[in-house]
């Protein structure tokens, strides 16, 4: 057995949920988090697709305060910012999923994670495999690989 966690764009949520279902999946968790990684909490206004979440707008203004930015006291509900400036999140909204499967599983799984979530940009996401020692149905007792049918 192995456990799979993926980190990956809040707005490819939908599209993973759909692969995860073409390829068998049955249980898997999604989690609200935020992070940062080689983009180290950047993003351009062309890579946010013109929106910002009130999340992003609340950080934008932060950072913009911090620089002592006019701009800082307009409305942060502007429509479109200028698509090659970027902004400095500190941390991005991401989503983690978790789940566990069979051996012969994990590469169905990982393939199926990748081809919805690959854009070529940065932030597209991470995965890890990580080796289960046991699971345990609470509700049965039942243990190992049959704990996941």
């Amino acid at each position: 057995m192995k456990q799979i966690i993926a980190l990956i764009r809040d707005e490819r949520v939908e599209e993973t949920k759909t692969a995860l279902e073409v390829v068998g999946v049955r249980g898997v968790t999604f989690l609200h988090v935020t992070g940062r990684g080689q983009q180290r909490g950047k993003v351009s206004a062309r890579e946010l697709g013109g929106s910002l979440t009130r999340n992003m707008r609340l950080q934008l203004a932060e950072v913009r305060s911090d620089r002592d930015d006019p701009a800082c006291s307009q409305d942060m509900e502007f429509a479109s910012p200028d698509p090659d400036k970027e902004f400095a999140f500190g941390f991005l909204p991401k989503r983690m999923l978790i789940m566990v499967s069979d051996d012969d599983q994990v590469e169905h799984i990982v393939q199926a994670i990748v081809s919805v979530n690959q854009s070529g940009r940065h932030g597209d996401g991470r995965i890890f495999i990580c080796p289960m020692i046991s699971a345990i149905r609470v509700r049965t007792g039942e243990q190992g690989e049959k704990a996941l049918l």
